[in-house]
């Protein structure tokens, strides 16, 4: 990445190489953990609501029928917002 490039010119700049080094190793395990809990998480969640979706037509039935379109929405929304944005931009 490229703060990681920056972080290890910045130590070699500073004469501790070894120290740049390890900055982006424990940067890069911090990330790979975080990414490996969240997904293991994002896992177990989706099987429980999958369960709770299926269990009847209570609250949880309704908010997985709307997920879907809840997070379309968002998405466009945000699409909208960056066209906006540059179409100011080239004003």
């Amino acid at each position: 990445s490229p703060s990681a490039l920056v972080v290890l010119l910045g130590a070699i700049g500073l004469g501790r190489t070894w120290f740049g080094i390890a900055l982006i190793l424990a940067y890069g395990l911090g990330m790979a953990g975080t990414l490996t809990l969240t997904g293991l998480l994002l896992v177990k969640l989706a099987g429980r609501l999958g369960r709770l979706a299926a269990g009847g037509n209570g609250v949880a039935g309704r908010l997985s029928s709307l997920l879907p379109v809840g997070t379309a929405v968002v998405v466009m929304l945000l699409g909208l917002g960056l066209i906006v944005r540059s179409l100011i931009g080239a004003a």
